[in-house]
């Protein structure tokens, strides 16, 4: 049998928390008030035949029995629960910072007033060092500042890799971009794969643990959500691929896997997946994307593997798909022949350890104009495919790089990038990536990884090269690149070899390096954040 969990707050619509899956228990932790009614839907592991519902109802009451607000702590060491009393109108927010004489006190993400208690996590503090916190409550220009309370955070409890600065710091570092977001990747020691947080002095200030009692699991973090949670991908073994959304205390709030997924694809008429991959991103209608692995058999014995692009509604629900199959040509082998023993070693998720992995998608990001773009590595290509938030036909609109549409002026002999990671849209028609450089690397010696930044015009079909930067290192696989807030770029060479170590690379635009954190492991992924509750700069 499997067990889908739903959640109504007060009477409201349920929302799904875990879809259908074996285990029946499932950890949940409210955050507001109320009363809430639990679903539990139980059937069977093909989803066909009769389903049982069950329900049971809970009554969270206020920590706040005052006017005080209240400080308490969580699951994780370095974050507090803060409980505000209630406000008539307006919004609230805590600020919190270890002195009242510190300049750089950060804020939690606001919530709108209401007549029950605001319960906020406090994410963003080092260990073992007391705080100071109050409420804000903003009633148009009337500011209400609460009482300064004091949380004292505990000591770290993960295995944290070792940080050292090569460059510090300074007036031309982008400050307000002061938290360093690690996702890391290590496949031959999955316990070191604890995502964390760092400031600009490489202080620890945040981690995720949750996965640390498990066996045979790699996990890795693929994007920071708006308002302080995080989007996880994890598998046990080679077959039960998952995404779940955690909040900063390490809380599941929704979860689906692979299997649950499948069948719903069955029952659409699509193709299943044998993994999900690489990334998770929250788009801004709300809807989440995942990427899945197709495998096709072959004429001649063989099989190939493809992606499909999954949309999940708020509910982690299936809504929309898109099948490489149906709008590419297998014809166009991966560049430097790839197969999945040679990309994924023995964690390939495929039957035939030497299929063709055609493309070795690895990011979705979102446009102005309401379509996607995918970074297909092993095509050293990026492309643009018709979305309109999940209504689109999926038609490719263009693509980008060696051989593709565009035309790109540059006397570098060669500007284009190769086995690229993390294409974010910049807007002004421009896209940064980070260029591994795998295929210029087999021509050009000695090679680095570049930091690359490109400015379209999707009329003409033409690209120029804004920024170019070589960083000093070479980064065959995983990587990342976005634009910071005050103009400079941020770049994260993940799999830095021989030493497999990663870094955190903060660029001018005349390609000074302003900042430089080394993280002794590899990284699949490196933000730079203004909090932990606002992502990344997009567009």
């Amino acid at each position: 049998m499997v067990y889908q969990f739903s959640v109504s707050y007060n009477g409201g619509a349920f929302w799904v928390v875990r879809d259908a899956n074996l285990s029946n228990t499932f950890y949940w932790t409210p955050m507001q008030e109320g009363y809430y009614a639990i679903r539990v839907a139980v059937m069977a592991t093909n989803y066909q035949g009769q389903m049982s519902v069950a329900y049971a109802g809970f009554l969270i009451v206020s920590r706040v029995t005052g006017s005080a607000p209240v400080v308490g702590t969580t699951n994780n060491p370095l974050v507090a629960l803060y409980s505000a009393p209630s406000c008539a109108n307006g919004s609230i927010y805590v600020e919190f910072g270890v002195t009242p004489s510190d300049v750089y006190w950060q804020r939690t993400n606001a919530q709108t007033c209401t007549p029950l208690s605001s319960n906020f996590y406090v994410a963003g503090m080092t260990a073992s060092t007391t705080y100071q916190m109050r409420h804000i409550v903003t009633q148009g220009s009337k500011v209400t500042k609460g009482p300064v309370m004091t949380f004292t955070t505990g000591a770290i409890a993960a295995a944290i890799p070792s940080l050292s600065l090569a460059v510090n710091p300074t007036s031309q570092t982008s400050l307000a971009d002061r938290v360093v977001l690690h996702g890391m990747l290590n496949t031959q020691n999955l316990a070191v794969n604890v995502p964390f947080a760092t400031d600009l002095a490489g202080n620890v200030i945040w981690y995720y643990n949750g996965f640390a009692s498990l066996t045979n699991v790699l996990a890795y973090l693929t994007r920071p959500v708006a308002g302080g949670t995080m989007l996880v991908l994890a598998s046990q073994g080679k077959a039960d691929a998952f995404l779940t959304e955690i909040d900063l205390a390490g809380n599941p709030i929704r979860q689906t896997d692979m299997l649950r997924i499948d069948a719903q694809l069955a029952a659409l008429g699509k193709d299943q997946v044998s993994a999900l991959h690489h990334d998770a991103v929250r788009f801004p209608n709300g809807q989440t994307l995942v990427i899945g692995m197709i495998e096709r058999p072959t004429s001649n014995g063989s099989s190939i593997l493809g992606d499909m692009i999954i949309a999940l509604d708020q509910n982690f629900q299936v809504k929309w798909t898109w099948n490489a199959f149906d709008h590419l040509s297998t014809s166009r082998a991966p560049v430097l022949g790839e197969t999945c023993l040679a990309n994924y070693g023995l964690l390939c998720p495929a039957q035939n350890l030497f299929a063709v992995d055609w493309l070795h998608s690895n990011s979705i990001s979102y446009t102005p104009d309401h379509n996607l773009l995918l970074s297909m590595r092993d095509q050293d290509w990026v492309i643009k495919i018709n979305y309109q938030d999940g209504t689109g036909p999926g038609d490719i609109i263009w693509t980008l790089g060696a051989g593709g549409n565009f035309t790109l002026q540059s006397p570098d002999p060669y500007p284009w990038f190769s086995h690229q990671h993390d294409v974010n849209w910049l807007g002004t028609n421009q896209i940064t990536l980070f260029d591994n450089g795998n295929t210029r690397c087999v021509f050009e010696s000695p090679c680095d990884s570049r930091g690359q930044v490109l400015q379209l015009d999707e009329t003409n079909y033409t690209a120029s090269l804004v920024f170019n930067g070589d960083l000093g290192v070479y980064a065959d696989s995983l990587g990342s690149a976005q634009r910071l807030t005050n103009g400079d770029y941020e770049f994260g060479p993940g799999y830095i070899v021989p030493a497999l170590t990663s870094a955190a690379m903060e660029m001018n635009p005349s390609g000074t390096v302003t900042y430089n954190l080394q993280i002794g492991a590899t990284e699949y992924r490196t933000f730079r954040m203004q909090s932990l509750y606002v992502p990344p700069f997009r567009f």
